[in-house]
């Protein structure tokens, strides 16, 4: 019993411009990332909603012979009659009204009164127009409503970007994997179902990875809560992790080997580029990504001798004093596991030195203006308590070596004792 009115096919195409435009006219950051959440949410969860649910239009449109054949020709072309529910057009239409409301000021009420008739015309058109020139049946309409509105309660208690990365990298990576195992499927003619079926579990696992990892970053406190990323004494993420942030470990994983292979090859120039910072002459600071295994010698030579000692090849061990050397590793990153077993096995064969690892991640599980002053704070009391507890066992370390050789007169020789066990430092964020 719904019209079919050839006009509304103008208002139908106002979708596009208005989509376009609502770019422009948003004023501040804050409109602008509200206007991206909206939007990128109502596509995603569309996108997900037509996987499982591939409505078609039931019944054929002619095409009228009038002024509007040129536009219906042309939408008969670009949009299929398929993915009806929901309607993406009345979902776009209620939320660049909500989200361009505010965005005209006028000192003249009836001037912010025009601007937001004309708004609410324009998207009430759209809306409208879906159903007017059979593009869509109203069930459709309404799917779009309620997802605009959905969309609208969850865009408003997002955090931060991150949480929509994660959701749109979980949707979009389930649909391309599942689509992937279906043309597979159709291509082979032996266990088709078989690989219909295991990209679909794929993409599902894909799926729930990422979403958890949305909802860990959309906590008030994940840094806190270390349940999230839990890695073990040695800065190794554990089993459970592993399982349930296989993806985003197995990509991180990769981007670090990119990295350490970039590194590698072009930093030729600069063999040894990390340079340590001397806080004084028994502390040094050195900030790193992870490193290769095979290059960890070199690199701990270098920060705690220098670059000519490493130069002449000369072994810690034939050094004429031997320095006790404390090593504390700063673990920032929860996506992939930190590299501290093998710096401490590069320290054990190389010089007498402990390797000491705090774990608090920053960088991609949680933005730095979300990060409490008190982490920072407990942060540097551990620091500092590592090494209070160092020079402890140095001190104690001395006057047993001077009572057990109290009858050694040589000044020398006591100064050399004095100095074996005396802790320098290396504080290395990793």
């Amino acid at each position: 019993m719904i019209p079919f009115i050839p006009a509304m096919i103008v208002p139908y195409s106002w979708s596009l411009v208005l989509f376009v435009v609502s770019f422009f006219l948003v004023r501040t950051s804050i409109q602008l990332s509200l206007l991206s959440y909206r939007l990128i949410l109502a596509t995603v969860f569309a996108c997900l909603i037509f996987y499982f649910y591939p409505a078609r239009f039931s019944f054929s449109r002619s095409i009228p012979d009038d002024w509007t054949q040129l536009g219906y020709q042309f939408l008969q072309l670009v949009d299929k009659p398929f993915n009806q529910l929901p309607s993406l057009h009345v979902s776009y239409a209620m939320l660049l009204g909500v989200s361009l409301w505010d965005v005209v000021a006028s000192k003249k009420r009836w001037g912010s009164a025009a601007y937001r008739l004309l708004l609410t015309g324009i998207c009430t058109l759209i809306a409208l127009s879906t159903v007017l020139t059979y593009q869509h049946h109203l069930l459709d309409m309404f799917g779009g409503v309620v997802l605009a509105v959905l969309v609208m309660i969850l865009s408003n208690r997002i955090r931060n970007a991150l949480v929509i990365k994660h959701l749109t990298l979980g949707v979009i990576g389930f649909l391309l994997i599942a689509m992937t195992g279906f043309y597979f499927a159709n291509m082979s003619m032996i266990a088709s179902k078989v690989v219909e079926d295991l990209a679909i579990i794929i993409a599902s696992y894909w799926l729930i990875s990422f979403t958890m990892l949305a909802c860990a970053y959309q906590q008030d406190k994940p840094i806190r809560d270390i349940r999230w990323f839990r890695k073990c004494s040695s800065g190794r993420l554990t089993v459970y992790t592993r399982i349930k942030f296989a993806p985003i470990i197995i990509i991180y994983n990769g981007m670090s080997l990119l990295g350490q292979w970039y590194f590698k090859v072009f930093s030729k120039s600069q063999k040894y580029p990390l340079t340590p910072y001397a806080i004084n002459d028994k502390v040094k600071v050195v900030a790193s990504a992870r490193l290769m295994q095979m290059d960890l010698s070199s690199h701990l030579t270098y920060w705690l001798f220098g670059y000519d000692l490493l130069e002449r090849s000369i072994v810690p061990e034939k050094l004429p004093y031997s320095v006790h050397y404390q090593i504390i590793v700063v673990d920032l990153a929860a996506e992939i596991s930190s590299h501290t077993h093998n710096l401490k096995i590069a320290a054990n064969s190389s010089v007498s030195t402990t390797v000491h690892y705090l774990y608090l991640p920053l960088l991609d599980l949680q933005p730095l203006n979300d990060v409490l002053l008190q982490d920072y704070i407990d942060l540097f009391k551990q620091i500092d308590a590592l090494i209070q507890s160092a020079e402890t066992q140095a001190i104690t370390a001395n006057n047993e070596s001077w009572v057990e050789d109290s009858q050694v007169k040589d000044d020398q020789v006591k100064d050399s004792l004095i100095t074996r066990d005396h802790p320098r430092f290396c504080v290395t964020a990793i």
